[in-house]
């Protein structure tokens, strides 16, 4: 049997060929170089001359792994084809808030983009693993470009591939994040609508509590009255005071109805009608008669509108009913509540002035909150609901205060046609 005896340089060129089959590719077959680099769709339309051309100017080098290959915003100085390995494609390396974007491997090409349009680099590469790669210099790259129109319209191809492929994936991408949005914002608004939902029943269930409370204390006066009633009064002023007592019970209960349905209600549908101001202030002040004697309040109105305006009267006496009624408490040691009406810059402007104590700065700051009230006595929904049928009738409210110097409210409304 013949023997056969191996040279180093045999078993060297087989290990190199079995490491070529695993690979796929190698520096130092020209064969193996050019089908690697053929399988690139950098490189797929470029004619055979052309790539030759590339192939030899490619230069093989090794990168450790955690090695910087370029850094974001360096020129652009070599153009790379990964042979072996993963390299990592960094945003604001180094900093905190630093991001990794990609990861990608053997047959992918690098760099090629600040080469084509002389910018800086975009990102900074680093290699995850230990990395062999093709480096062609940026100066030969370019020389390359000018010499040889196929490889231009080789790499313009490239290009436009590459640019249709990220714009589909970004499109793809924005369908799934707008999916995905759809989805979050889907469940948010369950969640809101439930949270809403179980705030106004723990309000709601809270104002329940708090109007039986008041309601109970004019009903039992309420009923003492007729107690008496029904065994007589020996003067008739006797009579009349408790008759007015009952009317105010009575006026008390009502208010306490209205403010409790309103807010219930959440969402406020206007009755708009054509308004005659003179008519609102005149219900305004029978209404209330009572609070000003009792308060001993002078209740000076100031009309200058006397025209026909478009609003919803009943809730718009709401509002004035509430804004008066918070003035007179706080003039419990009498005072002056000025009603007036103007129209200026094309719109309605609607004013309650008192004297009394004011409020301050950090009171202000809470006063449109449900519950939130000065008085004792009060639901602390006077304002909410005021300021609920001011917006539904597209106007603003605003009030000006100071502790000691009384209390301004404005409300405005646009005029209609």
């Amino acid at each position: 049997m013949a023997a056969f005896f191996l040279s180093k340089d045999d078993i060297y060129s087989l290990v190199l060929v079995e490491e070529l089959v695993l690979l796929d590719t190698t520096m130092h077959g020209d064969t193996n170089a050019y089908s690697f680099l053929r399988n690139i769709y950098f490189f797929h339309s470029m004619p055979e001359q052309s790539l030759k051309k590339i192939r030899d100017l490619c230069i093989e080098k090794t990168f450790e792994p955690d090695s910087i290959l370029f850094f974001e915003d360096m020129p652009g100085d070599s153009f790379f084809i990964i042979l072996e390995g993963e390299l990592e494609i960094w945003k604001r390396f180094g900093q905190t808030d630093e991001l990794l974007i990609n990861t990608i491997g053997a047959g992918q090409p690098l760099g090629e983009m600040a080469l084509i349009d002389d910018r800086p680099r975009s990102a900074t590469v680093r290699s995850a693993t230990r990395v062999r790669a093709y480096v062609i210099n940026a100066k030969d790259f370019n020389e390359l470009l000018l010499t040889d129109a196929a490889i231009c319209l080789s790499l313009l191809k490239a290009v436009t591939m590459m640019v249709r492929k990220s714009n589909e994936s970004h499109i793809q991408d924005l369908d799934r994040q707008n999916r995905e949005l759809q989805a979050a914002y889907k469940e948010l608004k369950a969640l809101q609508d439930e949270l809403v939902s179980r705030e106004r029943l723990s309000v709601i269930g809270k104002f329940s509590s708090l109007i039986l409370h008041d309601i109970r204390n004019p009903l039992s006066a309420l009923k003492s009255r007729v107690g008496l009633i029904q065994e007589g009064f020996r003067k008739k002023e006797d009579l009349d005071n408790a008759l007015s007592r009952i009317r105010s019970d009575i006026s008390r209960m009502e208010s306490l109805a209205a403010e409790f349905l309103e807010y219930a209600r959440g969402e406020i549908r206007l009755e708009m009608s054509i308004s005659n101001l003179d008519s609102l202030f005149e219900r305004l002040k029978d209404a209330l008669s009572l609070k000003i004697e009792r308060y001993g309040v002078s209740f000076i109105v100031l009309n200058q509108v006397h025209e026909p305006v478009i609003l919803d009267e009943g809730r718009i006496l709401r509002v004035l009913i509430n804004a008066c009624e918070n003035a007179c408490k706080a003039m419990a040691e009498g005072g002056t509540l000025t009603v007036s009406a103007r129209i200026e810059g094309g719109q309605l402007v609607l004013e309650t002035a008192d004297t009394g104590m004011g409020m301050s700065r950090e009171f202000l700051s809470h006063i449109f909150e449900p519950f939130h009230s000065k008085s004792a006595s009060g639901t602390g929904l006077g304002m909410v609901i005021i300021k609920s049928i001011i917006d539904a009738h597209k106007g603003t409210v605003e009030i000006d205060s100071e502790e000691g110097k009384g209390t301004l409210l404005t409300i405005r409304l646009p005029v209609l046609p």
